[in-house]
């Protein structure tokens, strides 16, 4: 699977570790969401979405966040999780500042009863969570 490379939003797929690293910078606006979420439904595509151990969204180096961008990442993220079981893959949100965790939880309604996502401030509490992540019964 390609690298994704847009000027706000980087993304690739590590097949040794099985991690989605995405990294985000400057001002997110709704075209980055928009790449990346038509990168990872490629990957979907490409790669047996069971052996991918987790993602990683690194959001340290945004600076804003546009409109567009949160109510384009909710409908994204809600129509992938629909379309996708994705149910065993955890996702850690890396931020950089208290500005980044208020537009995550309230913007992007990211709650702490979410057990699949978390919002991390470091790489190592993000692998840390991914480590010890426990999908749902079903």
């Amino acid at each position: 699977m390609n690298p994704l490379k847009t000027e706000h939003a980087q993304a690739h797929f590590d097949p040794q570790t099985r991690l989605v690293h995405v990294t985000y910078t400057g001002d997110l606006d709704g075209d980055a969401t928009v790449a990346v979420y038509d990168w990872l439904d490629q990957l979907y595509h490409e790669v047996d979405i069971s052996s991918i151990r987790g993602q990683v969204f690194d959001f340290q180096k945004v600076t804003s966040f546009a409109q567009d961008n949160l109510v384009l990442a909710r409908r994204n993220s809600n129509r992938m999780n629909m379309k996708t079981d994705v149910t065993h893959c955890p996702v850690a949100l890396v931020i950089g500042d208290f500005y980044h965790e208020e537009i995550l939880r309230t913007g992007m309604r990211i709650r702490e009863e979410n057990v699949r996502k978390r919002i991390v401030w470091n790489h190592e509490d993000a692998l840390a969570f991914i480590d010890a992540y426990e999908p749902p019964a079903s």
